[in-house]
């Protein structure tokens, strides 16, 4: 009995020591002390959105000229009312006029995004004095001034769109790219690297901008070089067809190939000019097993950690692309709250993607690890 008794308390013991020595694991505690980092930066990043949009005078709300005629028309009473209600749906005054402190709508929005469960109200009667409806969940971002939608509903809605053009995109930039940056790397100064820096060269020479507007007008007309193949000026969301993204898919492919190329070839350069390089060349390897089974996989670990923000860029979108083709993508909803001054879009976009973003860093670093052990996770 009192063997069993002893067995059961090692094993238990054993189980404690195991927990703790995870809980002082340098990768665990690096972990831990990005998601805190992370969380206050995101309250920071609430606060000054909220700031700047406070900041705003009201007349960007509530036009003076349309209060000027609702007095004319209605009288006094009546345009103060309209204007307070206004400002009211803007999150600027309460029921009774009274303007809203920065430091509360602050801690509201706080609130709103804590991943606990609350009952938000949306709808009231014509005299907001009385709720007829609540929004309920856990997680809330604003309800849409222009569309009346859920701003995380509509994200998730157009998610798929943005994700589809940034993905097929993305995947024809490391087809063309990583073939171009290897070849690139294998003969420094070498004809294939020469005509590749000029491609680089001539690349970011052209802004991003005036280059989607002039390859818009090369692939839409119908009457011009690619007419033949119907791409059009803009995606048309009632009818879809694949053509009608080709031309942002090859555009965005364009311009984000030679950052690929350049990042590769660096690190196979200095992969190539490397200790451990230079003694497989004297046991007699071939270049190209070198170059194929060392070089590439120690040179690819730095690219490998952009996946996640890779995957989060598909996700969030291409705002130019997706507003010149008209795209009804994730990009496409910012820059259109962004031009109706649609504070709730704004605000919950701009949380949505900052939360995103220091996600996708953290997972690239734990990413890293498993790619090279040689990597530790010890501190910023």
């Amino acid at each position: 009995m009192e063997n069993t008794l002893s067995r059961g308390n090692q094993k238990i013991n054993s189980f404690f020591r195991a927990i703790w020595k995870g809980l002082r694991n340098p990768t665990f505690l690096y972990i831990v002390r990005r998601i805190l980092s992370s969380l206050l930066t995101l309250v920071l990043l609430v606060a000054l959105v909220t700031t700047l949009i406070h900041m705003l005078p009201d007349n960007k709300f509530v036009s003076d000229s349309e209060y000027s005629s609702m007095i004319a028309k209605y009288g006094q009473t009546i345009a103060d009312n309209w204007r307070k209600t206004v400002l009211f749906k803007y999150g600027r005054v309460d029921l009774n006029g009274n303007r809203i402190p920065l430091i509360q709508s602050i801690l509201q929005y706080i609130y709103y995004i804590l991943p606990i469960y609350k009952e938000i109200p949306i709808t009231w009667n014509n005299r907001y004095t009385k709720v007829i409806k609540y929004w309920t969940g856990f997680v809330y971002l604003g309800r849409s001034m222009t569309s009346s939608a859920f701003v995380l509903d509509e994200f998730v809605a157009r998610v798929p769109i943005s994700f589809q053009v940034t993905m097929l995109a993305l995947l024809l930039t490391y087809i063309i790219a990583y073939p171009l940056g290897i070849a690139m790397a294998k003969k420094p100064g070498g004809v294939v690297d020469k005509i590749g820096n000029v491609f680089i060269v001539l690349n970011y020479a052209i802004p991003a901008l005036v280059f989607y507007l002039f390859m818009n007008i090369v692939f839409g007309d119908p009457n011009g070089i690619f007419g033949w193949a119907k791409f059009g000026y803009y995606y048309n969301a009632n009818n879809p067809s694949f053509w009608n993204l080709v031309p942002p898919i090859l555009c965005m492919s364009f311009l984000a190939i030679p950052g690929v190329i350049i990042w590769l070839r660096r690190f196979m350069v200095d992969e190539l000019n490397s200790d451990y390089v230079k003694f497989a060349r004297s046991k007699g390897l071939s270049e190209n097993k070198i170059m194929y089974t060392h070089v590439l996989r120690n040179a690819i670990v730095p690219l490998v950690r952009n996946i996640p923000a890779t995957f989060i860029g598909a996700i969030v979108g291409s705002y130019f692309v997706e507003k010149i083709w008209s795209i009804p993508g994730t990009g496409s909803l910012f820059t259109d709250g962004l031009q109706a001054l649609d504070v709730p879009v704004i605000q919950g976009l701009c949380v949505l993607y900052s939360a995103m973003s220091m996600l996708a860093f953290l997972l690239g670093d734990i990413i890293t690890i498993f790619f090279d052990p040689r990597i530790k996770l010890q501190g910023e």
